[in-house]
């Protein structure tokens, strides 16, 4: 077996991308206002450009996770999980017609703030601000796991080193630098990712002969699925799953996420803001499809030798990775840009966490307790918070090494798990006015309670974990009895599990069904996990409408107007005096004056799109 490490080029490839990177948090820690207020620090004086807006966002939303993750699930599992790009799409749209609009017309700094803005309660948003701590504390955790143990299988770095050393550099920029460091790392990480993931599908594809073979190899092999139409919701992918459970996977980030509100509230003006949302709509799809067919291409490569069976690689993240260092053998620079493209994923999630965790912490919590301070000690306070949640972020991501599974699906689950009761909170909030303090909370404690239980029990229990086979008989003889690919020890178990251990039976279409049905809780642990956070934002807006209608709300009339949805209030109002009965044709009625000026709000939408 060829000897799998970097090259001296490798190193200087990677390198670059570090130094660029911290460059630029001390070219702007240094220019403009250097940094000196909160105004400037969180939210770039509020006067950037729609294009890095928008490439800042889809940085920060596909991470490491989806560059190491989508290409591990379609080798495993096939190519159904690409059709999550048309329910994950419909995401940003909403966010740039709805809720985006909203926050940026109200100049807050932390989204929260609308809560309390909305329900006059402290309760409820503090209870939103303690969710997005958690939420993103752990997910630094995650970002910078995965793109460790890819530069851990190529070079002698272990992994706990890597954490470290890529978490302390994100963190000194960000601290540097600011929301504008934040965008512009974010801009360059981009170009790097999509030129590195470019480079695998071109060398991959090579290496078999054409684009054509690798299609053929995997059709052959049933690797081929895309309208998978089954309505049984413990199917792992369906097109059902995939399109409309993606959607609200990916409603969170897109619509109430700190970090999203943070970079649209940045831009310089609402229409720049909204351009910046719909280029996420052709940037999500290019990237989605991009990594799936990566996925494809190494299947087609390894469909007679798996290197996870073949224990060449002991933890399915490595895959990509090992991969590369194996088509790039005769190439010194090409693994080196690989591994900048994983982790230019990586900082940019992370520091995007880094900046909304402070400006959460500041605006949230210690705003609150400290009072009105100078503006040159509130902006060193909040550097000195992203430095704590950096370490914060480095230890949770020795947590997650413990964890099996792809990170996309830990990713995923996670972030769906949490982010539900906040997308229900909001949605209360903004579409009902019945709604008060007292069911929001409860609907969201609630909402937070059953989606993480759901998650932990399908961790623990895995009632259903069915891959695609794959075999080992291509291997050679060198290859079967070879030292793995990692030089570094990692306590992650395995998550490929032999065929023959799991009774499955495959139909004349590809797909798998399992032949012992699931019983107890393991019915509700065997729903896919992409209904977790459907299930979470339901019951959220459920119980608390009914523990709003129990409690009442005597204030329900004095919801300020631009603390709705005016799109979904005008149309929540039709609906109303149509089920009231006043549709008279021959009186100019409430209900269609109403219908009227939502005719109108249609119109509005169309011109605004129209002239994006």
């Amino acid at each position: 077996m060829a000897n799998k490490t970097f090259h001296p080029a490798d190193y200087a490839v990677f390198a670059a991308m570090l130094v660029i990177s911290a460059g630029i948090g001390v070219f702007h820690a240094v220019s403009g206002g250097k940094q000196s207020t909160n105004r400037e620090f969180l939210m770039a004086n509020r006067q950037m450009m729609s294009l890095p807006v928008a490439l800042s966002v889809l940085a920060s939303f596909f991470s490491a996770s989806t560059l190491l993750g989508t290409p591990a699930e379609i080798y495993q599992y096939g190519t159904q999980y690409w059709m999550s790009v048309f329910g994950a799409m419909l995401a940003p749209l909403t966010g740039a017609l709805l809720f985006g609009p909203m926050f940026f017309n109200l100049k807050i700094v932390s989204v929260f703030e609308y809560l309390e803005m909305r329900f006059h309660s402290k309760s409820v948003r503090l209870f939103g601000a303690t969710l997005f701590l958690l939420r993103a504390t752990l997910g630094i955790g995650i970002v910078l796991y995965g793109p460790s143990t890819a530069l851990s299988a190529v070079t002698n770095f272990p992994v706990w080193a890597i954490i470290v050393m890529v978490g302390g550099i994100c963190t000194f920029y960000t601290t540097l630098g600011g929301m504008r460091a934040v965008i512009w790392t974010d801009v360059f990480q981009t170009i790097v990712m999509v030129a590195g993931m470019i480079a695998v599908l071109i060398q991959g594809s090579i290496q078999i002969g054409g684009l054509s073979e690798v299609w053929k190899i995997a059709y052959e092999n049933d690797r081929i699925e895309f309208f998978n139409f089954d309505p049984d919701p413990e199917v792992r992918h369906s097109f059902w799953s995939l399109v409309v459970g993606i959607y609200f996977v990916w409603l969170p980030p897109y619509t109430v996420d700190q970090q999203m509100v943070q970079r649209f509230s940045s831009a310089k003006s609402l229409k720049d803001a909204k351009f910046a949302l719909l280029c996420n709509l052709p940037g999500m799809f290019v990237i989605i499809t991009l990594c799936s067919l990566v996925g494809v291409v190494l299947y087609a490569n390894y469909a007679t030798c798996d290197p996870l069976k073949n224990n060449d690689i002991e933890n399915v993240n490595q895959l990509l990775p090992y991969f590369v260092m194996e088509i790039f053998t005769d190439l010194p620079g090409l693994p080196g840009l690989f591994v900048a493209c994983i982790f230019s994923g990586a900082l940019s999630s992370v520091s995007s966490m880094l900046n909304s965790l402070a400006a959460v912490t500041w605006e949230d919590f210690l705003k609150l307790r400290l009072g009105m301070v100078d503006e040159t000690t509130a902006a060193r306070i909040t550097k000195a918070l992203a430095v704590v949640f950096g370490c914060l972020g480095v230890g949770m991501a020795f947590v997650v090494e413990q964890m099996g599974g792809t990170v996309l699906q830990a990713s995923l689950t996670f972030n769906g798990a949490i982010g539900a009761p906040l997308v229900g909170v909001f949605i209360l909030g903004a579409c009902f006015t019945r709604a008060n303090w007292i069911g929001a909370l409860a609907g969201g404690i609630i909402g937070f309670i059953f989606p993480i239980w759901l998650g932990i029990g399908k961790y623990v229990r895995q009632p259903q974990n069915v891959k695609l086979p794959t075999n080992i008989m291509g291997c050679s003889a060198e290859n079967r009895t070879s030292t793995p690919f990692l030089n570094t020890t990692l306590s992650t178990v395995s998550t490929i599990s032999s065929v023959t251990a799991v009774n499955e039976a495959r139909s004349f279409n590809g797909s798998i069904s399992i032949s012992n049905e699931l019983t107890g809780l393991d019915r509700l642990y065997g729903l896919s996990y992409l209904w977790f956070s459907a299930i979470g934002i339901l019951t959220v807006v459920v119980i608390g409408l009914v523990v709003s209608w129990l409690t009442g709300n005597p204030e329900e009339d004095k919801v300020a107007d631009n603390l709705q949805l005016h799109f979904w209030r005008r149309l929540y109002d039709v609906f109303l005096s149509r089920c009231s009965g006043n549709t008279d044709d021959d009186e100019d009625t409430p209900g269609m004056e109403e219908e009227n000026e939502l005719r109108d709000d249609y119109a509005r939408v169309d011109d605004v799109t129209t002239s994006l």
